[in-house]
Parts: structure tokens; sequence; C-alpha cells
């Protein structure tokens, strides 16, 4: 598998995520927003139902728990204010959300649609073509971009490679310092960021 990489800039993602929800594209929206916001792999993410993340009232939950397709360990995942936007807007404007069994990041092509789920090789043409069109050509892109993308971003803004060590279930910290990309450059422009604290 070839090495892929995070969307490092946030003026990117914004206008990602500016330009789905202008085109209404909802359930692309929500396979990014989701993807950036969850750090699931693809496989775990396109397994979401409605049932994941609504409770018995029909409220959007704080967290909801998984257990991993790769490795069978049960994960914890918060659904964060962007997050919860997301499935929001995909509960009032998606096809979706009448049905407990609804897949989250539902194919268009199946009737009713929210029955399945978009294929892997479908989510990666996704996030390639939504990264081609704001200008990312060079960014070396797959499905595990979201996934980077989430921990890169969460590391910038101070959550500790031990934390997120813990979340990818990895073996080391170098493992997911070489998993997110996080380059000389990066740690720093990070120490560089402290002169502003004092």
């Amino acid at each position: 598998m070839a090495k892929v990489e995070p969307i490092r800039n946030k003026r990117k993602i914004k206008q990602i995520v500016n330009q789905l929800a202008g085109a209404e594209k909802w359930r692309d929206y929500g396979l990014f927003i989701l993807g950036i916001n969850f750090g699931l792999r693809v496989g775990d993410l396109l397994k979401l139902q409605v049932k994941d993340v609504i409770d018995s009232n029909g409220d959007i939950k704080d967290e909801f728990e998984i257990q991993e397709e790769k490795t069978g360990k049960f994960n914890s995942i918060t659904i964060n204010k962007s997050a919860r936007e997301c499935l929001e807007l995909l509960f009032e404007k998606s096809p979706i959300g009448d049905e407990k069994e609804d897949y989250l990041i539902y194919n268009t092509r199946t009737f009713p649609i929210g029955e399945k789920s978009i294929s892997r090789s479908q989510a990666y043409r996704i996030v390639k073509r939504i990264c081609q069109s704001v200008g990312l050509n060079d960014l070396r892109v797959g499905t595990h971009t979201l996934r980077k993308t989430f921990g890169y971003h969460s590391w910038k803004n101070g959550i500790s490679i031990e934390a997120l060590q813990e979340k990818f279930k990895h073996r080391s910290t170098e493992t997911t310092r070489k998993y997110l990309g996080i380059e000389k450059k990066d740690v720093v422009a990070t120490y560089n960021a402290l002169d502003d604290l004092f």
C-alpha cells in the first residue's frame, strides 16, 4: 500500500467543507467530515449506521463505541461539535435517517437509499476527487488521508502523541509519528509557536 498523507492545510480543509455543502453533496460531506473528526479506518467508518450515533430518544449521542474490524479492539468515539453538526445536516437533508439500519455513508445506487454503504474503492475515488477539486493535486491521497488528517490536526492542537498512539492502537509513539507524517519542520513550528505564549 502506498504511503498517503494528511491534509495539513486548514484552509484547504475549509474549502472542501464549503464546496461539498454548497453543492449539497451530503453523502460526500458526511464521508469527509466524519472521517476527519472520528479518526476511524475507512472500513469502520463505512460500517457506521444511524443506530450507532442516535440514542433511544432519537437524539445524537455524545459518544459511541465500535469494535474495530482490523484489530477486534473496542474504540470509543466522541461526537464533537463538527461531527454533530454534520450528522444534523445528514439527517435533515439527505435521504437517510428514518431507519436505524441506514448507513451514514450511503450508496445512492441502491434502493432504498441507506440500505448499503459505499465501497472502499468508491470512498477512495471521492476523497481523491475532493482533494483535487481544491488544488491538492500533489498530495498522496487515499482513504487513510481522512484518518491521518484527524491525527495530524489533533497533534497540532495539543493532543499528545501518546494519546494518539492509544487512539490508533499503535505499538509505539514512533509508529504514530511516522503514520501521521509529522516532519521535523512540524515539530520546529510547534516549538516556535510557544514564543507566542510568553
